[in-house]
């Protein structure tokens, strides 16, 4: 994919151009510039609405609400705050899990080391007037950081790339550009994740998947809440339970 930026966007190492007419005679195929005050991303040709990010409303709606946000199955996979109240959500992508959790208390370090990515979301921090307050952005990568970060957290949360089914035209433009961006993690790569947010989890690790997809890496939960289209896996990180592979053997 080849982006270009306008100007006022943040340096993301991509083709800058002066307006879409410009990136459009570059072959750009997304643009990333600065409409209705915010900080966003869409195609130079296209219709879509611009993505962005909006950690007190937009898409997040009535989700956010105080009376809700308790009865959402994330919130309730990631458990009862305690101790000192701080999540990592180590795949922050667009920050919406994020938000859902800081609104349901937690003091939630998103990590996201994708340059637009992170671009996105420290502007939706920026313009946050509710929950910034409760959320930090770190632009490192993941396994690094929570390796070096041992126990730091009660709950490690994540929700690795996957390909998406759902048929929504909203959901495969918005998992299509964040393909383009960020691409799909190795069966490697995905078992480095797990085994760094163990690391840095004291109490659980969430691990958010399609609903028929094979478990991360091939570890097999303790438990999961399931949902219509999505399930959270929990894996707890006490002594006494240890993940294994539910591809036979010890890998």
């Amino acid at each position: 994919m080849k982006l270009a930026t306008l100007p006022g966007a943040p340096d993301v190492g991509a083709l800058s151009v002066v307006d879409e007419e410009a990136a459009a005679q570059a072959g750009a195929d997304m643009l990333l510039g600065v409409t209705d005050g915010r900080l966003a991303m869409w195609r130079p040709d296209g219709h879509e609405t611009p993505l962005c990010v909006d950690f007190d409303g937009g898409q997040l709606g009535y989700r956010l609400a105080a009376d809700r946000v308790r009865h959402e199955r994330l919130v309730r996979a990631v458990g009862k705050i305690s101790d000192n109240g701080m999540l990592v959500d180590a795949t922050a992508g667009l920050g919406r899990d994020a938000a859902l959790l800081a609104r349901a208390g937690w003091q939630v370090t998103m990590l996201e080391r994708q340059p637009v990515l992170q671009a996105l979301l420290a502007d939706g921090l920026a313009r946050s007037r509710e929950l910034a307050g409760r959320m930090a952005l770190v632009n490192k990568d993941s396994v690094a950081w929570l390796t070096e970060h041992p126990r730091v957290a009660e709950v490690v949360y994540l929700d690795p790339m996957f390909p998406e089914r759902d048929k929504s035209a909203a959901i495969k433009k918005e998992l299509l550009w964040l393909q383009w961006l960020c691409g799909s993690d190795s069966a490697a790569s995905e078992a480095l994740l797990l085994q760094a947010a163990m690391t840095a989890a004291r109490r659980r690790v969430v691990v958010k998947r399609p609903l028929r997809a094979p478990p991360l890496a091939g570890h097999t939960p303790a438990s999961s809440l399931t949902g219509k289209t999505v399930r959270f896996d929990i894996y707890p990180c006490h002594p006494a339970w240890q993940p294994r592979s539910s591809r036979g053997g010890n890998g």
